[in-house]
């Protein structure tokens, strides 16, 4: 079984998607990357919704655990508490079939 983890976030943001808003993400983004143990995140929204999301892969558990804690908490701090997350295992024989950037 692989070490490799999955964390899937979804979360509702009711506040203006601004140019203010999305900067803010691009400096969010630039940190995440730095992140130990995160090898790539794929952001999503649905359109015409306050609905965002999250796709990560982690090199294990234990540092998808560390950032989960710490990511939840600066959600919370800018108001945002409607989330909900799932952590999955990844099938790597399988996925590597299918061309999955693994890293």
């Amino acid at each position: 079984m692989s070490t490799l983890k999955i964390w899937d976030l979804h979360l509702k943001y009711d506040g203006p998607v601004t140019q203010e808003f999305m900067d803010g993400n691009t400096s969010l983004a630039k940190s995440i990357a730095e992140e130990e143990g995160v090898i790539w995140k794929i952001w999503t929204h649905k359109e015409g919704t306050p609905h965002f999301g999250s796709t990560y892969l982690f090199k294990n558990k234990e540092y998808l655990m560390k950032y989960r804690e710490m990511h939840i908490k600066r959600l919370n701090k800018i108001g945002i508490t409607e989330i909900t997350d799932h952590i999955f295992d990844v099938l790597e024989d399988l996925s590597k079939i299918n061309n999955a950037p693994l890293g």
